[in-house]
């Protein structure tokens, strides 16, 4: 009958007693401003607003580092662990969070994600008003990105280059992807072994699409898995306890565009390499 019932049905982990803390000191309310009280009957197709707060939220021991910044956007290189935007139990400890504190960009926002567990390169625009022109860049395939992996070697061991093309749907876990056959093709990648060492193999790896996982999928369908992904091929606990001295080992290594607003080329890579080779 009222929008806090539906707060309790839609985010039923949250307590009750939590709820009726932020209705009463109006943290929840219409994305115009107006208020929503605890008898605010509920309206459908409505757009609401709430100020999220974790309590006691851990803090990622690891700095990100800006490489490039100008009137529009900046570059940040991302560390393991720390996620993009404020998700599940992070709100402060994210990388937008981070810089919006640290640098004072209100509006700033990322064109694009990363996984928490992958390390490297994240765009980051000032504005509202030109996120749309960067996002459009990676929406629309112009972006060249390139990534470095670790893991083990395929069972192939004379073969050196793939190229991927499946369809990814999400698993019955749903937090997981997987391939599935049949159907229109959905995400696309290339893969090069570019070293091996002790059993390891270095991998290059360009993604065309950008599906959820995909990089750590399709790893996977040509028998490789890569290092430390609690995720893939298996997992025993999908909230697993973050072991800071086995990251996964995932770089977002290059990204090479158009910039939409001066048309000059723009190539920037990650100082995260060194770990990785």
């Amino acid at each position: 009958m009222t929008l806090y019932e539906f707060f309790l049905f839609r985010f039923p982990r949250i307590p009750e007693s939590v709820w009726r803390e932020r209705f009463e000191l109006h943290k929840v309310h219409f994305d115009d401003g107006g208020p929503i009280r605890l008898d605010t009957p509920y309206q459908a197709n409505r757009r609401v607003c709430y100020y999220r707060e974790i309590l006691n939220e851990k803090t990622i021991p690891f700095a990100e580092e800006v490489l490039f910044e100008n009137d529009d956007f900046l570059v940040a290189d991302k560390p393991h662990f720390l996620p993009v935007h404020p998700v599940g139990n992070y709100v402060n400890e994210t990388l937008i969070t981070r810089l919006r504190t640290k640098y004072g960009h209100k509006e700033l926002g990322n064109a694009h994600r990363i996984d928490r567990l992958t390390a490297g390169l994240v765009l980051c625009v000032k504005t509202h008003a030109k996120r749309g022109l960067y996002q459009r860049m990676f929406k629309e395939g112009s972006v060249k990105k390139s990534y470095l992996a670790a893991g083990k070697l395929p069972a192939e061991t004379g073969r050196t280059r793939w190229h991927i093309q499946a369809r990814m749907e999400p698993g019955e876990d749903s937090f997981r992807m997987k391939t599935v056959p049949g159907g229109p093709v959905n995400s696309e990648s290339f893969i090069e072994l570019i070293d091996r060492r002790n059993g390891v193999g270095l991998f290059h790896l360009r993604p065309v699409t950008g599906r959820k996982h995909q990089l750590r999928v399709h790893l996977c369908a040509i028998g490789s898995s890569v290092l430390n992904d609690p995720l893939y091929p298996d997992y025993s606990d999908p909230e697993f306890e973050d072991n800071y001295q086995r990251p996964m080992k995932l770089l977002a290594h290059r990204l090479e565009f158009t910039d939409p607003v001066t048309g000059k080329p723009m190539e920037f890579k990650s100082n995260l390499e060194q770990g990785f080779r």
